[in-house]
């Protein structure tokens, strides 16, 4: 299955999304928090009743968080993680297009026990590789969501460093995105918008989008520089049609900040590059105020 037919399911299943869950509810489609993952200790230091209950025992802290404490609202952190750059190579339905090569190399047991040919080892890996969580990379192609991809990695390396607060890394990636990108308003206006300035293409390749196009980049500058986040879906007051919008939020300091890039860019309203910072970190209570969640989730 290629990568298009796969986003259109993707949202295909937004769409159904409010219709089959409790709207107040939060859907984590990316939810990287896995057994080696997860930074149990800081599960147990915010919780004291599951400290006093598991100690730092990882195994019985997941399984507390997968059975219950995520539905009890309760926060679970992944071990420090940025994604390298050949992990915007899809392996593939099938694994067609795995990098047996790097699978082999990095998983020299299973060399051991079925050898080094490509497809004992795709097999392998849809079977029991992906299972076992280890990686599969993809091998190097292009189309336009690679490069969109490609470029946040070139764009974030350049925009920020590793000296830099967390604080500061998202404001340079807000400013980026609202000085590198116009929203589509002829589009809008006409009921005409491309599905690409409803994703990363239009941002980085084009320079236009609309929210979900906006949200969606930042979103993926935040996985690319290991900063806890989610989109946000909802609706925003003078948003149309029916109000409806999409935004982020980034986790620092163990609490939620919300960012719209969207409404921070004026550009079209006032016919020349503005940037504001109305929406830029924002507290739960201040962005109520004309925002109102429906669902949060990792796009990547």
């Amino acid at each position: 299955m290629k990568k298009f037919v796969k986003r259109r399911i993707c949202g295909a299943l937004l769409v159904l999304l409010p219709f089959l869950c409790n709207i107040k509810s939060y859907a984590y489609f990316r939810d990287r928090i896995e057994r080696d993952t997860m930074d149990y200790i800081r599960y147990a230091d915010e919780n004291p009743d599951l400290y006093a209950a598991y100690g730092y025992d990882g195994d019985k802290l997941y399984e507390h968080y997968k059975n219950s404490g995520k539905e009890e609202g309760r926060l679970a952190h992944c071990l420090y993680y940025r994604p390298d750059k050949q992990s915007i190579y899809m392996w593939g339905w099938n694994a067609e297009n795995l990098d047996t090569e790097r699978y082999a190399r990095e998983n020299p047991d299973v060399v051991a026990a079925i050898g080094t040919n490509p497809e004992a080892l795709r097999t392998h890996f849809l079977e029991h590789g992906l299972l076992e969580n280890r990686k599969g990379y993809g091998l190097p192609y292009e189309d336009d969501n690679t490069r969109a991809k490609g470029m946040i990695f070139d764009v974030a390396a350049q925009i920020t460093n590793d000296s830099m607060t967390d604080r500061e890394k998202i404001k340079a990636v807000h400013d980026w995105i609202v000085h590198h990108t116009n929203y589509d308003k002829e589009n809008y206006d006409r009921g005409t918008i491309p599905d690409e300035s409803g994703h990363i293409e239009g941002v980085m390749l084009k320079g236009i989008a609309v929210c979900n196009g906006y949200a969606e980049t930042f979103d993926c500058f935040m996985y690319v520089l290991g900063i806890e986040h989610e989109m946000v879906d909802g609706w925003a007051d003078g948003s149309t049609p029916n109000g409806r919008h999409a935004w982020n939020r980034v986790l620092l300091d163990d609490t939620w900040l919300y960012v719209d890039c969207t409404w921070d860019d004026l550009s079209h309203q006032v016919g020349k590059d503005v940037i504001r910072y109305n929406y830029f970190l924002c507290t739960e209570s201040e962005i109520a105020q004309d925002h109102t969640a429906r669902d949060s989730y990792k796009v990547y």
